[in-house]
């Protein structure tokens, strides 16, 4: 039987004043804390291999790949994470789970919107925003709870997949804060969905290509059976399209403006059948500046996994053949974990500003290696992304993507200066992005 007690700081330097009281229970060298005070109840995190190493050791943050709130033991790591100190968020996300026990349930859509059939003695459902509450209010915990002490700094790293991943990303942007103490330094994700306003009818992914015939449209269309469980449950996950817009939801979205409009519903359009007769124009995307000029964050390091997508059709893959022979790196075609990543990753880079890059490297005494295309490519250094091959049942990573990560976070954990060509020692020989 598990004892719960009033929880003692694990790192007294690291308490404040106005931390709202949480209990823990350790069990099989795993202590579990629960946050209290939430409008969603207790946010309940496992803390992983914390007390074995010293408060200075980088530590890893997992979020799950789907909501694990209610399952009643400690989840279970990904194999490169066993040995290290983790800090598992058991985030609250109504909606679908392969998780899900006797205690939730997963939502059908709404048979009405006016809310006559609402149970008003109900709870409400912890779709989003819950979840990014949930992530945030756990990462202040650790910030204010396992912080080194006095002047000492600590590197956090985060691993997110399937909807952690989108979690993962938007919490890394947020707070990688290189000034600070303690902050988020790094970022690995696998299969999220960066933009969910691709599954909204409106989106110009969706619009049939005049290029080929009806029959490589539907094979275009095709995609995995992860990512359709994606988009079919988007509804029951955020419980209104105008959530889809949310860049903590979309991180892709803090690059850009979406382009569309937000409609009334998730199948229907914004535009009435007389605004479409009328040519009526949704607007146009754009970029964003992020981060914002007068910001201390920074583009964190990134490693973005994606299993591989369904084959294309012969004539659409010529042409992705040759756009990417061109001078212009095209993404891959379609609305799939590959093209998400890849549109996610295109935009980081784009990001990581030149200025930015002269300030890094030249304190280090690297002037001699700034020629002109360095600042390109410590974006590529910085922003990675890989195919980590076929899915897996269990929504794992796989071996493949196990040989990926685990030389870069040991790369990240190592605490040295890191280099443009510690790409090429990884993983050999890249080609050169082309803008």
């Amino acid at each position: 039987m598990r004892k719960w007690f009033r929880s003692r700081c694990l790192i007294s330097a690291g308490l404040r004043d106005h931390i709202k009281r949480h209990y823990s229970a350790a069990t099989n060298d795993v202590e579990r804390v629960a946050i209290t005070g939430g409008s969603s109840g207790d946010t309940i995190i496992d803390l992983h291999n914390i007390s074995k190493l010293s408060p200075e050791s980088p530590l890893l943050i997992y979020l799950p790949p789907f909501s694990t709130a209610s399952i009643d033991k400690p989840f279970q790591l990904p194999t490169f994470l066993k040995r290290r100190p983790t800090v598992v968020v058991n985030y609250h996300w109504d909606g679908f789970s392969p998780f899900e026990t006797s205690k939730t349930k997963q939502i059908d859509p709404p048979a009405s919107t006016d809310g006559s059939n609402e149970d008003e003695s109900s709870p409400p459902p912890l779709s989003w925003p819950v979840p990014i509450h949930d992530t945030t209010r756990a990462y202040d915990w650790i910030i204010q709870n396992l912080s080194p002490p006095h002047t000492q700094r600590r590197n956090i790293y985060l691993y997110g997949s399937y909807l952690g991943a989108s979690l993962a990303v938007s919490l890394a942007l947020t707070e990688t804060r290189p000034h600070e103490r303690m902050a988020v330094r790094g970022c690995v994700a696998f299969n999220g969905i960066y933009n969910w306003t691709k599954f909204l009818a409106d989106h110009p992914i969706n619009n049939p290509d005049p290029n080929i015939d009806a029959e490589e449209e539907v094979l275009l269309r095709q995609d995995d059976a992860y990512f359709r469980q994606m988009k079919q449950y988007a509804e029951a996950l955020f419980g209104n399209p105008n959530h889809l817009f949310d860049p903590f939801a979309s991180p892709t979205l803090f690059f850009i403006t979406p382009g569309l409009y937000a409609p009334s519903s998730f199948t229907e359009s914004a535009l009435s059948p007389g605004e479409e007769l009328l040519l009526f124009k949704p607007p146009k995307s754009s970029r964003l500046v992020f981060p914002p000029r007068t910001s201390t964050l920074r583009i964190p390091e990134t490693l973005l996994l994606h299993t591989k997508p369904p084959p294309l059709p012969p004539s659409v893959l010529k042409q992705w053949y040759a756009g990417k022979d061109g001078k212009k790196n095209k993404a891959y075609p379609g609305n799939n974990f590959q093209s998400q990543a890849e549109e996610l990753g295109k935009y980081m880079r784009l990001s990581i500003d030149k200025a930015e890059t002269l300030r890094d490297f030249s304190w280090e005494g690297l002037e001699e290696e700034l020629d002109k295309d360095f600042w390109t490519k410590e974006a590529d250094r910085r922003i990675q992304i890989h195919d980590v091959g076929g899915i897996n049942k269990d929504h794992t990573l796989g071996r493949k993507g196990e040989e990926v990560v685990a030389p870069w976070l040991e790369l990240q954990l190592s605490g040295r200066p890191l280099r443009t060509s510690d790409v090429q020692d990884l993983y050999g020989p890249r080609k050169r992005r082309e803008q």
